[in-house]
């Protein structure tokens, strides 16, 4: 593997040559105000409006006053921009050669009085830094951020909120939180909420010098994720995809331009140019979790003749280069799993009755599934704010809350502040695990095999699941292929309560069976698979034994 470059993106000292600190005036126009290197500052309660994009040639940093995360605070700032001469919607800032961009601890609004979203908050194109922690950014079109410059430095997004990154009309394209055309040499996506997007964290470019770390976000409702997990070092690990990818395909295919986008959740399909070499990147995939809520589940089946929900990767591309290199880990998902977030923005059916239009109605009217956007606008063009938006993505789901990696909630910590303390006192160790899981993961994607890897798993009933044949293990299936009935064999070296669990390739749970109190012992299971349909299907038994060591096992099986 190649050396592990160490992140350089800690949030302190990305600007330590700047120290003149400057009070924008809300009564100018921040454009117009900001003429050379510096620190400015805006108040709460306060919106400042730019009427132009600035492009950025030097360092400059923006920030309100520190009073906790954003979503606690009362009455944040907020930057706004104003229609351009011709009524469009334009952006705020191009970072060009010597510039570098932070913002921190403000809101950062889309919306124009004249009903127009911006295309794209910042762009980086020849400039070093592009730095956002503690904001709220909300109501775009094409890429709220954007990074265009492979020699740049960092890119960094911590502990922000993301809503409504959506195209107003039948498009799944756009509404990225970030683009990378190309990657910065660090990229950093941690400790993030992203509510209504249309495409996540991705196009890294076939540029293997970077480091990217997607890790602890929360993402709800994306229409197609289309994640390329290319760069020198690839983390996403202990996120939450909740209503992933929502928008389908066609069962023919017709629907989308290019398969790897319009039906994969994730791909590598830059990996099968011969020019890239495998051994040139790394990357681990492990303990997210993918969720369909029911509506959307319920859809899909209802318009099985000719709509699919979509899939996690393009399989083959993706098993022939993990069966020839050995510096990727796609470990454990999780699927099937409620978190029950203490509020839920509550615009789930919207997103089914908009992958209905898209499907059967292009020509009629779009249909608007975003939430309330924070800010709005009178008769008289005068902004207005509304804080904290409607929603509370903690989760009373207890199993979730020690499923990642580092024992600790799936997704966003700061739902859960103690938590999120904890990860951050420990935050070198807990990375330094996800690199070595690059390689040593414990339960992990083997396309050879399917030998202790499930694509997608249950939660564990403790922190820890336990892969020892010596406790907990499988002889298979016979037979295998079947058609109807099929015996599988297990043996158990001490008492315990087994569960037996069969999955689809999608991660739906088709069946389970459990029996308490088995004494040691090889056993055996007349599985009935009469009514599942033709395909691959995983099987996953659960043995927990008496002082609660709960051990695992799964292997493949074809249904004909």
């Amino acid at each position: 593997m190649k050396k592990i470059f160490t992140l350089l993106i800690m949030i302190c000292g990305l600007f330590s040559g700047l120290s003149a600190q400057t009070a924008l005036d809300p009564g100018q126009f921040v454009n117009q105000q900001i003429t050379g290197p510096g620190v400015y500052t805006v108040e709460p309660g306060q919106f400042y409006a730019f009427d132009g994009t600035i492009n950025l040639d030097f360092e400059i940093t923006i920030q309100g006053p520190d009073e906790g995360w954003i979503m606690n605070q009362f009455n944040p700032p907020v930057l706004l921009n104003t229609p351009s001469a011709d009524g469009g919607a334009r952006g705020f800032f191009e970072i060009k050669a010597g510039g570098a961009l932070r913002v921190k601890n403000l809101l950062w609004s889309g919306t124009n009085s004249n009903g127009e979203i911006v295309g794209t908050f910042a762009q980086n194109t020849a400039g070093s830094k592009m730095i956002v922690d503690n904001c709220v950014i909300t109501d775009w079109d094409s890429f709220s951020l954007r990074n265009r410059n492979q020699n740049a430095d960092s890119v960094a997004v911590t502990n922000s909120i993301f809503i409504n990154g959506i195209r107003t009309r039948f498009s799944q394209w756009g509404g990225f939180p970030i683009r990378l055309d190309v990657s910065a040499n660090n990229v950093v996506f941690e400790n993030n909420t992203v509510v209504n997007s249309g495409r996540l964290l991705c196009n890294s470019g076939p540029f293997h010098n970077a480091t990217i770390h997607q890790i602890h976000n929360t993402y709800l409702n994306q229409v197609v994720a289309g994640e390329e997990q290319r760069a020198n070092e690839f983390i996403t690990a202990n996120n939450i995809f909740y209503n992933y990818h929502f928008i389908g395909y066609k069962n023919d295919g017709s629907s989308a331009p290019d398969v790897d986008y319009g039906i994969y959740w994730t791909t590598w399909n830059y990996f099968a140019d011969s020019k890239l070499k495998l051994d040139s990147i790394s990357l681990y995939l492990g303990q997210n979790l993918f969720f369909r809520p029911q509506e959307v589940t319920n859809f899909f089946e209802s318009h099985s003749d000719s709509l699919s929900p979509s899939l996690l990767w393009e399989r083959p591309d993706v098993d022939s280069f993990i069966l020839t290199d050995n510096n990727y880990r796609i470990g454990a998902n999780y699927s099937d799993l409620e978190p029950n977030f203490t509020k839920h923005p509550g615009n789930t059916a919207k997103t089914v009755e908009y992958v209905d239009a898209h499907y059967n109605n292009m020509t009629g009217p779009w249909v608007d599934w975003r939430i309330t956007s924070p800010v709005s606008f009178d008769g008289d063009g005068v902004p207005a704010l509304a804080w904290p938006p409607e929603f509370d993505l903690s989760y009373s789901n207890t199993s979730m809350q020690i499923a990642g990696t580092d024992g600790l909630p799936l997704g966003d910590l700061n739902w859960f502040p103690d938590k999120k303390a904890n990860y951050l006192a420990n935050r070198d160790t807990y990375i330094g695990a996800l690199r070595d899981s690059m390689i040593n993961a414990k339960i992990y994607y083997d396309p050879a095999t399917m030998d202790n890897t499930p694509l997608l798993t249950e939660l564990p009933s403790s922190v820890d699941e336990l892969v020892d044949p010596n406790k907990l293990f499988s002889t298979g299936n016979f037979p295998n292929p079947f058609t109807e009935i099929t015996t599988i064999k297990f043996g158990i070296e001490q008492q315990s309560n087994v569960t037996l669990s069969v999955y689809d390739l999608v991660g739906k749970k088709v069946f389970t069976s459990t029996k308490n109190g088995l004494p040691s012992g090889t056993y055996e299971f007349n599985f009935n698979g009469t009514n599942l349909s033709n395909g691959v299907y995983i099987y996953k038994i659960n043995a927990i034994n008496k002082a609660g060591q709960n051990y695992i096992t799964t292997k493949k099986m074809v249904k004909n």
